[in-house]
């Protein structure tokens, strides 16, 4: 009985430098299949939600996400390509292989995390109460619109919904499909109040300033990182340093105030497009 423990035990450390071996293996895969391809795959919505995602005039993807995804090519010396994806199965398509990344303005949630790594975060985003001041009722005083009868739109199956439902239980809470539903019953007036997340607000507001006015202060934030495969611990410490290096060097920031404080490119919009109220989350 002996001899055949210690014969186990001879097996299992001969064997030792090998399952080692590949477990660094596996780690470096993503990163390493990367370069050696000479392409990032990167998982990124399909639909445009400016100024996170949109397209120019000859039809390119255009954003701060998408600056995002070429700067992080940039540093890893390889081209850039996008797989446009529904913004809900980009998870899956990660999970799947489909792409090496997801840059699309995504939400860190701990639902997410359970298939995923996520880099440390690159941006944050507050969202607020956008009010149509034509629309506000005659028994809701300022700072409080949690009023029987005030309609207010949200995104359905996002973290918008969830709060607005527990912060507001007197109005309506009307959920939309997307954004561009969303941005459309608010300037219809079948709503009288949006979740909106910066900067649409001031966007908004710039344009039609008797008319929309912000009612709250930052109802919430979220977080928006790199997602990879679980498998990806390698990358994901690049990805996070290649954060940290940018983040002090002013280059994320300054690509922040060009997409988020201006509207600079507004003129390299294909014809239509133009901010959407919030980023899918």
């Amino acid at each position: 009985m002996l001899m055949r423990m210690l014969a186990r035990y001879a097996i299992l450390l001969a064997l030792l430098p090998s399952l080692l071996f590949a477990a660094s293996t596996v780690q470096a895969d993503t990163m390493d299949a990367v370069i050696d391809r000479g392409t990032l795959r990167i998982g990124i919505a399909e639909e445009d939600f400016l100024p996170w995602i949109g397209r120019d005039k000859a039809g390119k993807l255009l954003g701060f996400e998408v600056d995002v995804a070429h700067d992080l090519a940039r540093v890893l010396g390889v081209r850039p390509e996008f797989v446009e994806t529904p913004f809900g199965d980009l998870l899956n398509g990660l999970v799947a292989g489909r792409f090496d990344v997801v840059i699309s303005a995504y939400s860190v949630t701990a639902e997410r995390a359970r298939l995923a790594l996520f880099s440390v975060p690159y941006g944050q985003t507050d969202y607020y109460l956008l009010l149509d001041n034509n629309k506000l009722p005659k028994s809701a005083s300022e700072g409080d619109y949690d009023v029987e009868g005030f309609k207010i739109g949200v995104i359905a199956d996002t973290i918008g919904e969830a709060i607005s439902a527990r912060s507001f239980t007197k109005a309506e809470i009307v959920p939309f499909p997307d954004d561009e539903a969303s941005r459309d019953a608010l300037s219809k007036g079948e709503v009288g109040a949006i979740i909106a997340a910066t900067p649409i607000p001031n966007f908004m507001m710039l344009a039609e300033p008797d008319r929309y006015a912000i009612g709250s202060e930052a109802l919430f934030s979220s977080s928006e990182a790199v997602a990879v495969r679980p498998d990806s611990l390698r990358f994901v410490n690049f990805i996070d340093a290649w954060i940290e290096e940018n983040q002090a060097n002013g280059r994320l920031q300054a690509a922040r105030e060009y997409w988020f404080d201006t509207l600079e490119w507004e003129q390299r919009l294909s014809k239509g497009d133009e901010p959407a109220d919030q980023p899918a989350e």
